[in-house]
């Protein structure tokens, strides 16, 4: 536990730190331009680099692209029900963040502390299947229409950075050329951990209520769906724990990227962001114990 709050929490808060103090210091800082540099071009790259040296069989393929699937719309029905129960009205920044979950900065790392090497092919499949749900299904929930969320999907190069990856997978790229995709992608978490910094230097108190009720989603929902697919599915132990621990993780940077982007309430993405992983290491001993 002490290894990972140091080598893999302490990092990312430093980093929110300092975009915190940053926005304090000069209120005219503007996080947009930064998510649109994220978006369309750093994210991509990750997602490039990262799918084509993966190595995982078909069935834990299938196994991982249901399960998320199965957490993706569960926490999402639950969201809704929370808000038409105790918010009084729809918030899509709340809906995403509740579902979407940090499978990748936090996730990968994590599972390598928690269960080694053997499980990092799970934790890769489960960040980019993630990923997809995120830049579609996201999408359409945040533009609020099918049509007009496939459309603003189509236009996010991730899709196009998955769909390269899988094209040229036994193709070799000269090393320049995959070590600057690679440092591209490397690139993307600082630059959104700066920018919900500075995000959370002007956060309305009046979101801390939605804040911590998209935590607990986060959190509960995930696991519990998590669990309920992977013992539908008769996943083999080591699966099963990774898919559980990857689908409790805190709310996904990429959710204050993508709220920015179509205007949807940053700031309450921003703070289920900063609440979930605050919290989040409190929920890991809960779920270490369970597993």
């Amino acid at each position: 536990m002490g290894e990972l709050l140091l080598n893999v929490i302490l990092p990312i808060y430093l980093l929110i730190g300092l975009g915190f103090l940053l926005g304090k210091l000069n209120s005219e800082l503007r996080t947009d331009t930064i998510s649109f540099i994220v978006l369309y071009l750093f994210a991509p790259a990750l997602i490039f680099s990262s799918f084509r040296s993966l190595e995982i069989s078909l069935s834990s393929f299938s196994s991982i692209l249901v399960t998320a699937l199965g957490v993706f719309g569960g926490v999402y029905l639950l969201s809704l029900l929370v808000e038409k129960s105790y918010l009084g009205k729809r918030n899509e920044a709340f809906e995403i963040s509740a579902v979407v979950m940090n499978a990748g900065y936090l996730g990968i790392p994590l599972i390598y502390l928690m269960f080694g090497e053997r499980a990092l092919p799970f934790a890769v499949t489960y960040m980019v299947v993630m990923a997809v749900y995120h830049f579609t299904l996201g999408i359409i929930i945040l533009e609020g229409s099918l049509k007009e969320g496939l459309v603003s999907a189509l236009r996010i190069p991730l899709i196009y950075a998955l769909l390269l990856s899988l094209l040229l997978r036994d193709v070799s790229i000269p090393a320049g050329i995959e070590k600057i995709v690679k440092l591209s992608g490397d690139a993307t978490l600082p630059l959104m951990l700066v920018s919900i910094g500075i995000s959370l230097s002007r956060i309305n108190p009046s979101s801390l209520r939605e804040s911590l009720l998209g935590t607990l989603l986060r959190f509960f929902g995930g696991s519990f769906f998590a669990f309920t697919f992977a013992t539908f599915l008769n996943c083999p132990p080591l699966l099963k724990k990774v898919l559980i621990v990857q689908s409790s993780l805190p709310s996904a940077i990429l959710n204050y990227v993508l709220c920015e982007r179509f205007g949807k309430s940053p700031e309450t993405a921003a703070s289920i962001i900063f609440f979930s992983t605050l919290l989040f290491p409190l929920y890991l001993l809960v779920l270490r114990v369970s597993l």
